[in-house]
């Protein structure tokens, strides 16, 4: 039932113009709405990635920016601390171990206090957030202070043995945090030798400016944080809302978020706006957006307009044309001018014509019909009569006769085979066997034999199987005359023509070859173009036999010349090896 619901709706939408265009109209629609779609899902993936792309680009500027920063502190604590002057404690004799080295550890006369100062001085003028500098001995005894002053809060009072940089309170009449950059001092006589720690106190601006400049122009926000939750930096970018968090945008569907741990605890994270780092991406879907509701009101225009132009007197035609059968006096009375009313005016005058052109077209036909068919058929007596009246074969076999009592037998066997050429020339046939053509070319044979005396010899060589094979009559005759006269007649010496029949994947295919005079290549050019546009003529030639192919095979035939002066012709014919008497 579904299916035959199915079929009467298909062939009302066949029989209506409106509701085809209908049809494409939602086709139309279904491919823009898809087009938007996936437009919108290629945007939105495209944003996505570049906001993922860009959020993790600036993790790794800030763990860069970061690293150079602690880099840049290593060095001058280093160059700092080398200034340090190392001496060696020596252990009593009452107290020494056999064992036991001499210890090092940081002298603390005026020279080195008063050096290690100097070099601060210039150090803290160069890095101005460098507000304090400790250095403690091995058994995290202040050795030396310099800048302002400062007391390391009692969780950071142990001694790091690699660098470390953290963030807490180092001043406590301050609301503000500071960082510190902790670096570990070793005997330059013995690297694995730790003596002490230099301890740098900074203002958080430079890291928070660094921090800043990485957001550069991008709609994103950057948190710097410790392992005690301590938000040490937030900064935001574009139309970050001013009062969010850094949580709020990582629930935030619109940003990617991404976190990485720097170092010693110190955590970076990102948040980058997907629509606000790709503001045109709106703007195109708007555009989309637009362009398909104007598409959609211009299809419904053409819907009506075409309603109204086309399928009402369309519709009116058809109705017309219906009620002319039953009444062809009736005429359509439209006052267009366009296409369609000059199809309405044009309409009444075809009715009238309608059924005189028919008879006409009928009788065409049988005209045409029975003048191709006269045609066929006098081409075929055409060709038959071209050869010599039958009414020599009775001639013929007198001279035979008359030769026997004289004891002429070469003449009576020459008149015999004439008299066998003209008794298979008056056959009625247009198909003969291959075995007859081929018996009819070896009694020609025996007149040429004769008649030039043994110097042109005609060979036949033919395969046992393919005897009864059809072919058309005097098919083969035309070729090995043409390579006697006009190939050996002139040749000095003696010629041969060797005609050679054989079968292959149901085709005949047919060779007859001389060793003449062959032809020179203008006569060749003009030899193969008669092959191909074969001309009227009233001899038995190439154009005959090109000819008498096209009327019995049409175009299943295939006929090649290849010749060189001096050396002889080859004639090349491959045909079905079946074929339908006309």
């Amino acid at each position: 039932m579904k299916g035959d619901t199915g079929g009467i709706v298909i062939q009302k939408i066949k029989n209506s113009i409106i509701l085809q265009l209908i049809c494409i109209v939602f086709v139309i629609l279904i491919v823009l709405t898809g087009t938007l779609y996936a437009s919108y899902l290629y945007v939105k993936q495209t944003t996505t990635s570049y906001a993922a792309t860009l959020s993790d680009s600036l993790l790794r500027q800030a763990d860069n920016a970061l690293s150079l920063y602690k880099e840049n502190l290593r060095y001058s604590a280093e160059l700092m601390c080398h200034y340090v002057v190392v001496e060696t404690e020596a252990a009593s004799v009452s107290d020494a171990k056999p064992s036991e080295e001499p210890k090092a550890s940081i002298d603390t006369d005026d020279v080195s206090v008063a050096m290690v100062s100097s070099y601060f001085t210039q150090i803290s003028m160069k890095n101005r957030e460098i507000v304090s500098a400790v250095i403690f001995d091995r058994d995290m005894n202040e050795v030396m202070s310099l800048g302002k002053q400062v007391t390391l809060p009692e969780k950071q009072m142990y001694l790091r043995h690699e660098e470390d940089l953290n963030a807490d309170w180092y001043f406590p009449d301050k609301d503000d945090f500071y960082y510190a950059f902790y670096y570990p001092i070793y005997d330059e006589n013995n690297a694995s030798q730790q003596i002490g720690m230099c301890v740098f106190v900074l203002e958080h601006w430079r890291i928070d400016g660094t921090l800043h400049n990485i957001l550069n122009d991008s709609m994103s926000a950057m948190l710097l944080s410790d392992s005690n939750n301590l938000d040490l930096s937030f900064h935001s970018f574009g139309n970050v809302p001013p009062d969010v968090t850094m949580s709020d945008l990582k629930e935030n569907p619109d940003y990617v978020y991404r976190e990485g741990n720097w170092q010693n605890g110190i955590r970076i994270a990102v948040a980058v706006s997907i629509s606000g780092n790709t503001s045109g991406s709106g703007g195109i879907r708007k555009l989309i957006l637009m362009a398909s509701i104007l598409t959609l009101v211009l299809l419904a225009i053409i819907i009506f307009y075409s309603y109204l132009q086309l399928a009402r007197p369309i519709h009116e035609l058809d109705r017309f044309i219906d009620d002319s059968i039953e009444h062809p006096d009736r005429r359509l009375e439209m006052s267009r001018t366009d296409e369609i009313g000059k199809v309405a005016s044009s309409l009444d005058h075809m009715l009238d014509e309608n059924q005189r052109m028919i008879e006409e077209i009928k009788d065409s036909k049988i005209r045409l019909y029975e003048t191709e068919l006269s045609q066929q058929k006098m081409e075929i007596l055409a060709y038959r009569n071209q050869i010599n009246p039958h009414f020599l074969y009775n001639t013929l076999s007198c001279m035979r006769d008359m030769a026997l009592i004289k004891d002429e037998d070469s003449i009576a066997e020459m008149a015999m085979a004439l008299s066998d050429i003209f008794r298979y020339a008056v056959k009625g046939s247009n198909i003969v066997t291959i075995g007859d053509e081929v018996s009819y070319i070896e009694k020609y044979a025996r007149i040429i034999e004769y008649r030039f005396m043994g110097k042109i010899m005609i060979e036949t060589n033919v395969a046992e199987e393919i005897m009864d094979k059809p072919i058309i009559r005097f098919f083969l005759q035309p070729l090995v005359e043409n390579a006697v006269f006009h190939g050996l007649e002139s040749k000095m010496g003696d010629g041969y023509v060797d005609v050679d029949i054989q079968a292959r994947d149901n085709r005949l295919d047919i060779t007859v070859t001389d060793n003449g005079c062959g032809m020179d290549e203008e006569i060749l050019e003009k030899f193969r173009d008669t092959i191909t546009n074969p001309r009227e003529n009233t001899g038995i030639g190439i154009s005959n036999i090109v000819q008498r192919l096209r009327l019995f095979y049409g175009d299943d035939y295939t006929m090649t010349a290849d010749s060189a002066m001096d050396e002889g012709t080859v004639i090349r014919i491959s045909v079905p090896d079946h074929i339908r008497e006309i």
